[in-house]
């Protein structure tokens, strides 16, 4: 009977790579060498000089581990083939030269938090390579070949499939991102987070029409390459993992969910005396009154008051599910692992304090800035939400033939009648406002500002004095094509706004972007009407501190929208 063994079969996993199949990740073949020191025939001391001198290595620890009696001796991994090649002209016995796959990220730091990394044992770690990481090691019909006792091949009576690549391939896996609009969202956002010494940020572009993410920028960056040297903070994907209270941008979804229930008109008007009470508590703007204002204004002044007053139109009930119908406290079902949920407190525990504050963006829930991302993207989709994916395709290296589309899950959030009145809104809101964030020349952007209080860890109540500065955005806002969040964590200068931090980021990528992809520039730009009043609303033109809201007092009060 004969005795079989299975061969270690080199395989290198598949490429990922960006939309246009552009290399972010790739296998090479690296060679491990190995030393039995009983079958050398060369004394301990020229061995260990000369291997350490082709493998760059010590000399003197070598020789150590040479005559410590240990029956294997690594002497270097990873090795490069030239080093290899002058390793096998010694033709010394006892030396073993072992092939190993070898994971490269030839963009070094670029969209690391999405491809995340391989570790010592080829296993993926985050990002893609671990959530594909049995397609990315699938070869397919290739049978490693059978060895006998003696290490010899054992002939088959059927022929087994064979592969025109050496060695075997997995699939391939094409992302939805740009590499161009990659790098360009990874220098303005770590630019502003560097200039404002912040503590993280974010920048997520995606095309609303069908979910697709052209690019998605994480700060602090971190390489792969060297992937032992960061912190789990620092590799993690932070933007789909930890979750925040976003501030004003969320008032969009509360406009739209009253909306679209009918509990406001579109020429509905409010009071802002600048303060609401509800119940024992008091809801405050960040810049006093604004008198009678219709939704328009609620923008423009990004009133706190008026949005609490919209909320409140709605039951507990009836904003809870439409927070959901946006995706709020569900996963997005992006294809990368460890996506947070996002919290979206039982609309049965709401108090009449909770339906307010989650009106602007406190109170009852909290979001990733990917949810956000999916849920205003519903807007300028017409009302459809569309699942946010980074892969475009899995393919067979071998022919090209494409083995997987991703086809992203859809669903409506709103009517279209909503989402288009509320797209106008957005785009009134930038032209008549003075404040920075959206004036992108030549381009009509429907967006909102966003400076939100930031939650004590574990405790009730707000940082004084750190906020989260946000702008979301879409153009051009009669036909949107391209959205852009750009979220940062904690700034330290600049007045720490949206609109002074976040604003001038998606600025500058939108602009850029929007000329790459060939979004053409609208032939008329809206000509801004603002009133006097309307200008009050200019971030730049806000007081130097905030008053946030502690746990311990009748106060709520947001910053600055």
């Amino acid at each position: 009977m004969v005795q079989r063994q299975q061969n270690n079969l080199l395989i290198h996993r598949g490429a990922i790579t960006d939309r246009h199949g552009l290399p972010l990740a790739v296998d090479t073949t690296r060679y491990d060498v190995y030393v039995h020191p009983d079958l050398l025939k060369t004394n301990p001391t020229d061995a260990a000089d000369v291997l350490a001198k082709i493998c760059h290595g010590d000399a003197q620890k070598l020789y150590k581990l040479l005559n410590a009696g240990f029956p294997v001796v690594t002497v270097a991994r990873h090795l490069e083939r030239d080093a290899v090649e002058d390793l096998q002209a010694l033709n010394w016995a006892g030396l073993d030269i072992v092939p190993r796959p070898f994971r490269h990220y030839p963009e070094g730091h670029l969209a690391a938090h999405l491809l995340g990394y391989v570790n010592m044992d080829t296993h993926g770690q985050g990002g893609v390579e671990q959530a594909q990481e049995t397609l990315l090691k699938d070869t397919g019909a290739v049978l490693k070949p059978q060895l006998d006792g003696h290490g010899r091949t054992i002939p088959l009576a059927k022929v087994s499939p064979t592969w025109d690549i050496t060695p075997p391939l997995g699939q391939h896996v094409e992302l939805t991102i740009d590499n161009y609009l990659q790098h360009l969202a990874e220098k303005e956002l770590v630019a502003m987070a560097r200039h404002s010494h912040a503590l993280k940020g974010s920048a997520i572009i995606t095309d609303p029409t069908n979910g697709e993410i052209l690019a998605w920028a994480n700060y602090p960056e971190y390489d792969p390459n060297e992937y032992s040297k960061y912190a789990f903070e620092v590799t993690k994907n932070w933007s789909m993992v930890d979750v925040y209270q976003p501030g004003s941008t969320f008032k969009i979804l509360t406009v739209s969910s009253a909306l679209d229930l009918g509990t406001v008109k579109p020429n509905s008007t409010f009071y802002d005396g600048g303060s609401l009470k509800v119940g024992n508590r008091t809801v405050h703007n960040h810049d006093g009154g604004h008198g009678v204002i219709d939704l328009l204004h609620l923008f423009i002044h990004s009133s706190n008051v008026g949005a609490a007053q919209v909320a409140m139109t709605m039951t507990p009930k009836q904003f809870h599910n439409k927070l959901k119908d946006f995706g709020i406290g569900s996963p997005t079902g992006v294809e990368l692992p460890g996506e947070s949920a996002g919290l979206l407190l039982n609309e049965k525990y709401w108090r009449p304090i909770d339906l307010a504050t989650t009106g602007f963006g406190q109170g009852a829930m909290a979001v990733t800035p990917l949810q956000l991302v999916a849920s205003v993207g519903a807007i300028a989709n017409d009302g459809v939400w569309v699942q946010p994916h980074i892969i475009r395709r899995i393919y067979d290296p071998r022919t090209g033939v494409t083995e997987k589309w991703t086809e992203p899950t859809k669903r409506t959030a709103v009517s279209p009648a909503t989402a288009q009145l509320v797209r106008k809104l957005l785009a009134e809101n930038i032209d008549s406002g003075t404040q920075v964030a959206g004036k992108v020349p030549g381009y009509r952007v429907a967006g909102k500002t966003g400076t939100a209080q930031k939650v004590l860890q574990g405790r009730r109540g707000y940082i004084a004095g750190q906020t989260v500065a946000s702008f979301i955005g879409f153009l051009p806002a009669d036909n949107p094509q391209l959205l852009c969040l750009v979220v940062v964590d904690s700034p330290q200068t600049d007045g720490r706004w949206g609109n002074t931090i976040a604003g001038p980021v998606f600025n500058a990528i939108a602009i850029e972007a929007a000329r790459y992809l060939g979004i053409s520039p609208a032939q008329s730009i809206k000509v801004a009407k603002g009133d006097g009043k309307a200008k009050k609303a200019n971030n730049m033109d806000l007081p130097p501190s905030i008053k946030y809201v502690r746990e311990t007092g009748a106060a709520a009060k947001s910053p600055a929208g």
